[in-house]
C-alpha cells in the first residue's frame, strides 16, 4: 500500500505542466524556470532580464511585467552599386637614359642622345686601361681629379672606349669601339675626341703634363 502511494505521487509529479512566468513571481522562481538571462539591466529596485523569447521586468524582486520578444526580421541587404569604371591612366613616358653630364658610360649612341637632350659636348676617351702607361697617367693626373670632374659635370658626357688586353668585354662593345676608332682615325693611345651636341667632332686632345688646368683650358678653346 505504501509502495503504491509513492508510485502514484511520482507519476503525478511527472505529469505537472511547466509553470510559465507570471506577474508576481519572484526572481528566484524565474531563474529556476528560465535559467540565466542573455542580458541583465538593474536600476535601483527595477530589474530587467532579457531572454531570447521574453523581457521580464521586476520591482523589489517580483515580476511586474512580462513581454514576449520576437527576433527582428533580417533586413535584406541593399544591392551594392556597380563599381565605377576606373579612369583611364595617362600613358607613362619612358624613363630618360640614365646618363648625366660628368658620368662615364661605354654606350656611344646613348651618349649622343643624351648630349642632344642636355645640349652638352661628348668626350670620347680612347684608352687601353690595363697596359698603356700614358693612358693611365692621363686618367690619374687629369680625368680622376676633382677639378676635371666638376668641369665635366657641367659640360660633358663622358664616354670611355677601352681596348684592354686582360679585361673581358662583350663582342658588341669590342665591335663598337673598333668602329669608332676607325671612324675618328685614332692612331694611338690615349686619344680624346670632343663632339658637339649634334655629334660633330670639334677637336682632338691627348696626354699633356701640368694636371687638369691646362687640359681644361685646351677643352675650352675647342
Amino acid at each position: 500500500m505504501k509502495t503504491l502511494g509513492i508510485i502514484t505521487l511520482f507519476a503525478f509529479a511527472v505529469s505537472l505542466p511547466v509553470v510559465a512566468v507570471e506577474i508576481g513571481h519572484t526572481y528566484e522562481q524565474v531563474i529556476a524556470e528560465k535559467g540565466n538571462p542573455a542580458t541583465r539591466l538593474e536600476m535601483g529596485e527595477t530589474l530587467v532580464l532579457n531572454y531570447p523569447d521574453q523581457r521580464i521586468k521586476f520591482k523589489a524582486k517580483r515580476v511586474v511585467e512580462v513581454k514576449a520578444t520576437a527576433a527582428a526580421p533580417a533586413t535584406p541587404a541593399a544591392p551594392s552599386a556597380p563599381a565605377a569604371p576606373a579612369a583611364p591612366r595617362a600613358p607613362v613616358a619612358p624613363a630618360a637614359p640614365g646618363i648625366t653630364a660628368g658620368t662615364w658610360t661605354s654606350n656611344y649612341q646613348l651618349a649622343l642622345a643624351q648630349a642632344r637632350q642636355q645640349d652638352a659636348h661628348v668626350f670620347l676617351f680612347f684608352t687601353c686601361s690595363d697596359w698603356c702607361g700614358w693612358c693611365k697617367r692621363l686618367d690619374a693626373e687629369i680625368l680622376a681629379t676633382a677639378k676635371f670632374k666638376n668641369y665635366a659635370a657641367e659640360k660633358l658626357i663622358l664616354v670611355k672606349l677601352d681596348f684592354p688586353r686582360g679585361v673581358p668585354q662583350t663582342d658588341a662593345v669590342k665591335a663598337q669601339n673598333a668602329a669608332l676608332a676607325q671612324k675618328y682615325q685614332v692612331r694611338g693611345f690615349p686619344t680624346v675626341i670632343v663632339l658637339d651636341s649634334a655629334g660633330k667632332a670639334v677637336g682632338q686632345l691627348g696626354y699633356q703634363p701640368g694636371g687638369p688646368a691646362p687640359f681644361i683650358d685646351a677643352l675650352n678653346k675647342l
